[in-house]
């Protein structure tokens, strides 16, 4: 009996908070059209298993105070960017903050700055070229190349804010497996992409074709920022899925309990 009653009063508890807190009907979540893994599976649709981070993102989004419909879809990343900026989307899960860059997207902030300690993910952008190449020369600060252009995937905020740092000019390409099979073409010299996107594709004979140069141009964080106007219809809501969902991308870990 006493059990039962702790139970059915912590489910008053939580109806009581779900009642007062603005909750979404419906969230709607994009993800990029090519794999990941292991943190996005399949390409144009969402299989089972969807991947790591899909898998965070409903378990946060059930877990966050509200019951919503949880719609997952798959697009290019352009597209995903005009569709949140259109209000067709609310979520994107694995994007990266860029300093600087106004946008339709909210992150998760403290201080006047983004919260690393809500991060995901922590990635690094690199440069890579053919293994045998010994043209292209990147010492930390100047790239030496003899093609003033720099491969890189349509959509990537932080790939194409790190490029204009650095004056360098963008090739762009729609998925980074097509990123690579350029470079290994030879159509470009040397590209510009995420470690943690592209890295499933260099495996094989293409692990052997491409080298990456180090030091990584940039180091970043991955998010999962939603819409400004999502976030300002559901603060609360907002706050505790970019919590929840901290804390499901570091569960098992030893950063477990370091979401603040």
């Amino acid at each position: 009996m006493i059990r039962l009653a702790i139970f059915c009063a912590a489910v008053l508890l939580w109806r009581g908070a779900a009642a007062a807190m603005n909750c979404p009907a419906e969230v709607r979540v994009s993800l990029p059209n090519f794999e990941i893994a292991p943190y996005v599976l399949g390409t144009d649709e969402v299989p089972e298993p969807p991947g790591l981070l899909v898998e965070w993102t409903r378990a946060a989004l059930a877990r966050s105070g509200c019951k919503p419909r949880i719609v997952v879809v798959r697009r290019p990343p352009n597209r995903q960017l005009a569709e949140l900026a259109s209000g067709q989307i609310d979520v994107l899960p694995g994007f990266s903050f860029v300093p600087g860059v106004d946008s339709e997207m909210a992150f998760p902030m403290k201080d006047g700055s983004v919260n690393p300690g809500l991060a995901l993910l922590s990635d690094s952008v690199s440069l890579y070229v053919r293994a045998g190449d010994a043209r292209v020369h990147w010492d930390g600060v100047t790239l030496t190349s003899p093609n003033r252009l720099v491969g890189s995937s349509t959509g990537g905020g932080a790939t194409a804010a790190t490029a204009r740092s650095h004056g360098w000019s963008i090739e762009s390409a729609p998925t980074p497996q097509a990123d690579v099979r350029k470079l290994i073409a030879g159509r470009v010299d040397v590209i510009l992409e995420p470690d943690v996107v592209v890295g499933p594709y260099l495996s094989g004979a293409e692990a052997r074709a491409v080298r990456r140069l180090l030091p990584p141009v940039r180091e970043t964080q991955r998010y999962a920022p939603v819409s400004k106007r999502f976030r300002r219809a559901y603060p609360e809501f907002t706050a505790r899925f970019w919590r929840e969902l901290c804390g499901q991308s570091r569960r098992g870990t030893p950063s477990e309990r370091a979401c603040s």
